[in-house]
């Protein structure tokens, strides 16, 4: 059975983008089927009315260029952007620059979004104005998914993304967690490895 999962992402998060490569994988096996949706974590740490571009220096061009790619396009071409985007900032290790969201959107197949995205300011305003609905709804970082209609969950966070039997294991915890409307935290601390690399062997 498919189940409706939304996940909210920022480029900039390299958990974020594990739990996605995680979520693709899930959609392969016809499990889950994703709607996108955005939240800022640097205008989630700056005060509140901050203008865009002072609230998000490092990665409002993605930010922007997201939004654009989804309401011109629609969110196929958001995934396509996020996944590009993805593989440049985490895989790649890649500094965020406007020339990395050109080369991003130009790998997704849409070569003019980064630059008509940084001609246009009101994005900026659709960002904020997306991160300001997600908090409504208790959204407080990422990832956070939301299960069909139940209360959204922050996580899972994963250092690797698991694929295959695996990834449907995992599904199966998470979505036991999520579908619990009374249970709040699981949680593992420090986080001891870092998103994409290997566990080292434990007794």
């Amino acid at each position: 059975m498919t189940t409706p999962v939304r996940v909210w992402v920022d480029p900039s998060c390299p958990w974020a983008w594990q739990t996605v490569r995680w979520l693709l994988d899930l959609r392969e096996h016809g499990v889950a089927e994703l709607t996108w949706s955005l939240f800022s974590l640097e205008v989630n740490s700056s005060p509140a009315g901050t203008p865009f571009r002072e609230a998000a220096p490092r990665h409002g061009a993605s930010l922007a260029a997201l939004t654009l790619a989804r309401q011109d396009l629609g969110p196929s071409a958001f995934e396509a952007l996020y996944v590009a985007l993805g593989d440049l900032l985490h895989e790649r290790k890649l500094d965020p620059t406007h020339e990395l969201v050109r080369t991003a959107a130009n790998d997704a197949g849409m070569r003019d979004v980064a630059d008509r995205a940084a001609a246009q300011p009101n994005l900026g305003d659709a960002v904020i104005d997306e991160y300001l609905a997600a908090r409504k709804l208790d959204v407080f970082g990422v990832p956070t998914l939301q299960l069909a209609d139940h209360k959204p969950v922050y996580g899972p966070i994963v250092a690797n993304a698991p694929a295959g039997d695996d990834a449907v294991s995992l599904w199966n915890d998470v979505r036991g967690f999520a579908e619990r409307g009374d249970l709040f935290e699981l949680k593992r601390w420090p986080r001891d490895v870092r998103p994409g690399e290997a566990m080292e062997q434990r007794p």
